[in-house]
């Protein structure tokens, strides 16, 4: 007698047998929403869950419901079906063709020279006042004496608008500070103060004759902050380059050792500062003993060279 006679002598048999039956609906369910996604697979997802619900009595129900959602909402890599050939006519015209706008000439060339063409020298103005910096600065002065009326007017236009912009914050904080009485928000103007003087030294905005009296300007606002918050790393390494420039070396040093204690930099952050200072003081010894023990200046590629010329030198001249 087989297995399935066997069950229809029971009770529990017929009802089995019914289930079976019935475990058709969801198999037949499972072809119409998958049938899309897995074409000439039909007879295989009908006989897979068939099987798995009459396995699975009702529990396979809910199992069937969440593998076809799964399989409806799964995505799949893409796979290259011809990976041999590639037409590189149409791959490259997917992609610009990168060329360098102003050639293989410097900034300094194209502004300070008069073989460059106008155009040329109107579109690197245009490049530098994107993103103004000190360098930059130094740029657009070269245009002031080019020939060209509007390429020097432009230039001129720049920096006068820079100047003017800080200037007009200078004046906006010295309002302020006069109309403030608590020590923690004059503190905060006299920091934004000093550093907003310190741009105009930096950008080289001033006249070398006004440079002097805007550093002290600088050194009085940070100073003035300083009494209230006297752990300001930062207006310390501003003081520490304000003094150095000053040829205060004594007050230079003291104020950058200040500022590795509070602000929290690398000591080697302030090495190039402090050869200044040791150079100027003629305390050669001391200047190739810090660059010689500055491995992180060795990337720079600005300050690697000088580096090296010390840690290679045979003779050591100055006081020690």
């Amino acid at each position: 007698m087989s297995l399935w006679l066997f069950f229809l002598d029971k009770p529990l048999g017929y009802i089995y047998l019914v289930f079976s039956i019935v475990s058709i609906f969801p198999a037949l369910v499972s072809i119409y929403m998958l049938g899309e996604k897995f074409p000439g697979e039909k007879s295989k997802i009908f006989i897979f869950f068939w099987v798995f619900n009459v396995a699975l009595p009702l529990v396979g129900f809910l199992m069937t419901a969440w593998i076809i959602y799964y399989l409806r909402t799964v995505k799949y890599e893409e796979q290259l079906s011809n990976v041999e050939y590639i037409d590189m006519a149409g791959f490259s015209s997917e992609f610009p063709e990168v060329r360098r706008i102003f050639g293989e000439a410097s900034m300094g060339r194209i502004l300070g020279g008069d073989v460059m063409s106008e155009s040329l020298k109107m579109k690197a103005l245009v490049s530098l006042v994107e993103s103004v910096g000190k360098n930059d600065i130094a740029l657009i002065k070269n245009s002031l004496s080019d020939r060209n009326d509007e390429i020097r007017l432009y230039g001129f236009a720049v920096i006068d608008k820079l100047e003017r912009g800080i200037n007009s914050q200078i004046h906006q904080k010295l309002q302020a500070i006069e109309n403030v009485s608590g020590r923690e928000e004059k503190a905060k103007l006299a920091e934004e103060l000093a550093f907003l003087y310190w741009d105009i030294v930096y950008f080289e905005l001033a006249d070398s004759d006004l440079k002097e009296f805007i550093a002290r300007e600088v050194q009085k606002y940070a100073k003035e902050s300083l009494r209230t918050n006297p752990e300001n790393g930062k207006l310390c390494l501003l003081l520490g380059r304000c003094s150095l420039m000053l040829k205060d070396y004594d007050s230079a040093e003291a104020y950058l050792e200040l500022a590795v204690r509070y602000g929290g930099r690398n000591n080697e952050f302030m090495i190039p500062y402090l050869a200044e200072i040791h150079y100027n003081k003629r305390e050669f010894s001391i200047v190739k003993k810090l660059l010689s023990g500055a491995e992180s200046l060795q990337i720079n590629m600005l300050l690697n060279p000088l580096v090296e010329q010390w840690k290679e030198g045979s003779q050591v001249y100055g006081k020690e």
